[in-house]
């Protein structure tokens, strides 16, 4: 993931002189975000690959989930490894970041078949996938890195965004209300990466009101 979309926009970030002004206050909302990548590599193979993550957005608050059928990934088996080794499935544990008043963060992974709630520093944030924006976690993608693309159309709540150079082009349509991307698509010859983002109706609790009964650990614990 999770940096699926935070990858495709990065580019654009990187080539701005200046960042846009801090977006309007965008809404509470829960989301089904679906990634799609092909790859097509120099032996005439394409592979395909594609996951779907769970997304809640309240204020300050994000928190992004794995969607992984209880059929795929054994919780039984995980249980009765070997004891002593150590062990966080980063892929499959719940990524839950919050931003307070001052504008610090706070990253924490949550695992629901060890109990465990996982504190990670900034100097970790690399080893699990997180480029330290608190933008691109809560919009998907940073908006700023709309500023550098061609608006195409606007219909309704969205909007589309066009940028095409000679390795790639990027397509991004982007829900004003929501501030958030519905779809970012990108193509560069025979490969392509596309997230697909839906509202969904949102949960009878918050995902995180669970972790109040989890162990608590540093994400320093799982070095070896």
């Amino acid at each position: 993931m999770r940096s699926a979309l935070i990858s495709i926009a990065s580019g654009l970030v990187a080539q701005m002189a200046c960042l846009m002004s801090p977006p309007a206050i965008a809404q509470n909302v829960d989301l089904l975000v679906t990634h799609t990548t092909i790859a097509a590599g120099a032996d005439g193979i394409k592979r395909s690959t594609e996951f779907s993550e769970r997304m809640v957005r309240r204020e300050n608050q994000v928190w992004v989930e794995r969607v992984v059928p209880k059929s795929w990934h054994s919780a039984g088996e995980h249980a009765h490894a070997d004891k002593a080794h150590k062990h966080l499935d980063v892929a499959v544990a719940a990524r839950w970041i919050t931003q307070d008043g001052a504008g610090k963060l706070r990253v924490r992974l949550a695992s629901k078949e060890d109990k465990v709630l996982v504190d990670v520093d900034k100097t970790d944030f690399a080893n699990i996938d997180f480029d330290g924006s608190w933008f691109a976690a809560y919009h998907l993608i940073d908006p700023a890195a709309l500023k550098a693309m061609k608006r195409a159309c606007k219909k309704g709540d969205l909007t589309s965004y066009l940028s095409t150079d000679k390795a790639r082009q990027l397509r991004v349509v982007w829900n004003d209300r929501l501030q958030l991307p519905v779809l970012v698509e990108s193509v560069s010859g025979a490969s392509s990466k596309k997230t697909v983002v839906e509202v969904k109706p949102p949960g009878k609790t918050l995902p995180w009101q669970v972790t109040q009964q989890y162990t608590r650990k540093d994400y320093s614990d799982y070095l070896d």
